[in-house]
């Protein structure tokens, strides 16, 4: 097993090599100008380079056989070289590897993780005085290395509140969603949901875009109560071309949406409203689907039971999100929209 392992780190090495040399050669394929595509993706994934089970190619090769199009590799306090790992297994307009680091802080003994996301070099722990002084120092630290900030998992520990997030304006998202087992997404005992913290956040007028991932660590699953196997939630990210940069553009604007299982055959908004189309489905148990329009305070505004929900606005909302739930227990959840005021 060792021998085999070490061949192919080897193979990996070379690989990384051979496509330095390629890149001065071969340009990259473009989307046709003003056509952007979905891609599926998961922003939060752990190897045996920090607390994962399995070799990077293991974890990589899991997500192209899965249907998904990029990952993001985020081990703890490192970035693990992405290179080769593309040289193998990336494809143009397939499937993309995207370099990446969880940030991990800590603040009176309970957690502060931040992901950085296709940054251009490690990002060290900050510290902080308090708990929003350490949260915003990393958020900032990540930013000047050039990643996108996303927040992990606020209810780890009940590491974080809707102050903290509000106050890290460097960051852009946070993680609604997260699917490991100990990280309390539902909040509970009189502490808020993840999404009840978001509510809060946005009430404020801060804009924060929320993710869906797997925080991968186990895809051997072996006897531990804190297993789950990955794919669980992930996000859909609207880009112009599979490449870390049209990804990060996609992010920064906010041009995603967030899921455990639903998917959306379109989804646009405007200064008019928010239209969704949902994917049509003529077999008996087809799932049946429940949209949610939800608005300052968590408040809901319109609730839209058909294939094709929409909002139209008053003009008076400080902004409008939509939550699709479908009756096989997954979500959905759009960014939110701050319309202009009439």
């Amino acid at each position: 097993m060792q021998s085999r392992r070490t061949l192919v780190h080897l193979l990996v090495l070379a690989a990384s090599l051979l496509l330095a040399a390629a890149r001065t050669q071969a340009p990259q394929p473009q989307a046709p100008a003003g056509e952007r595509r979905w891609f599926r993706g998961n922003t939060h994934t752990h190897t045996v380079n920090s607390d994962g089970d399995s070799a990077p190619d293991a974890v990589v090769r899991w997500y192209r056989e899965h249907g998904y199009q990029f990952v993001v590799i985020t081990d703890h306090d490192m970035i693990t070289p992405v290179e080769g790992l593309n040289a193998l297994f990336a494809a143009p307009e397939k499937f993309l590897i995207v370099a990446g680091e969880e940030v991990s802080d800590r603040f009176s003994g309970t957690p502060v993780h931040l992901n950085a996301i296709a940054p251009r070099e490690v990002v060290k722990v900050q510290g902080g005085a308090t708990l929003l002084e350490t949260v915003a120092r990393n958020a900032r630290a990540i930013r000047s290395a050039g990643g996108v900030v996303q927040i992990n998992h606020p209810n780890f520990g009940w590491a974080l509140n809707a102050e903290a997030l509000a106050a890290a304006t460097d960051a852009k998202l946070f993680e609604l969603a997260n699917a490991h087992p100990l990280v309390n997404n539902h909040g509970g005992g009189g502490s808020p949901s993840t999404e009840e913290i978001w509510d809060a956040v946005l009430s404020t007028g801060r804009v924060l875009y929320a993710a869906a991932s797997d925080d991968t660590h186990h895809l051997q699953c072996r006897a531990t109560g804190e297993c789950v196997p990955p794919g669980k939630a992930w996000i859909m990210v609207r880009a112009r071309q599979l490449t870390a940069e049209a990804l990060v553009a996609a992010l920064e604007a906010g041009d995603f949406y967030a899921t455990t299982g639903v998917r959306l055959a379109s989804y646009e908004a405007d200064a008019r409203g928010i239209r969704i189309a949902l994917p049509e489905n003529t077999s008996r148990s087809a799932p049946r689907y429940r949209t949610l329009f939800i608005g300052k305070g968590g408040a809901v505004l319109k609730t839209d039971t058909s294939m094709q929900p929409a909002c139209e606005f008053r003009g008076d909302e400080l902004y409008v999100r939509a939550r699709v739930e479908s009756s096989d227990g997954s979500t959905a959840w759009t960014q939110p929209v701050f319309p202009i005021k009439k």
